[in-house]
């Protein structure tokens, strides 16, 4: 059993610096986040990305130093939490997750295919197989994102309960200050992303949706 965790835990070690150094840049050290001591260790690069922080799909977290270091204490907790919070789902929750993201990857290649094919149509390909090809692909791809922004919802809660509503607030206006003004950023940000208000709205819902069947 040993073995098998040894072996298992060389595999996240070496996923997460392959992930990291594709996305942002190599890892520059592993270690805990402001001294918590009895959380696992997260994985620190310095990367220009607008990214402060990643869950990776091994349960893995990478925090980007050079996009963090000028945010306060309360800041800086949570980004670690809302990616602390993308781990703390259930397997087969976090496995649905992954599959719409498949799915939705798999969207995006078929209506490019669609867009390839739609240039034939004047040359005698059938309209309607590339319609319904489109349809369904941009089907698949809306999932995929209703699936990012619940994701992030959830996220975004587990940062909250551990922050308090205020500090999440005043926390969430900093990082907005600090972020990428570049219009791909607020575009994906925009669709991926719900108003910090909303999610504190959605947070007193469940509150008071838990009152009324207490445990």
């Amino acid at each position: 059993m040993q073995a098998t965790e040894r072996a298992v835990e060389r595999f996240r070690d070496r996923f997460t610096r392959l992930f990291a150094w594709f996305y942002h840049s190599p890892v520059e050290s592993v270690g805990s986040f402001n001294g918590y001591s009895d959380e696992e260790d997260v994985y620190w690069c310095s990367s220009d990305s607008a990214a402060f922080g990643q869950a990776t799909p091994v349960g893995t977290i990478i925090l980007n130093k050079q996009r963090m270091e000028d945010l306060s204490e309360e800041a800086s907790e949570l980004v670690y939490r809302h990616e602390q919070g993308h781990l703390n789902r259930l397997p087969v929750f976090r496995g649905l997750f992954w599959g719409m993201v498949i799915n939705g990857a798999v969207g995006i290649y078929y209506f490019l295919q669609s867009l390839g094919y739609s240039l034939l149509i004047p040359f005698g390909v059938p309209v309607e197989p590339v319609a319904m090809l489109a349809g369904v692909s941009l089907m698949l791809v809306l999932l995929m994102a209703v699936a990012a922004r619940l994701e992030e919802v959830a996220a975004d809660l587990h940062a909250l309960q551990s922050l308090g509503e205020e500090a999440f607030l005043d926390a969430y206006d900093e990082i907005s200050d600090e972020g990428s003004d570049s219009l791909h950023v607020r575009i994906v940000n925009r669709i991926q992303y719900s108003d910090p208000e909303d999610v504190v709205k959605v947070h007193r819902f469940l509150v008071w949706a838990k009152s009324l069947y207490p445990a």
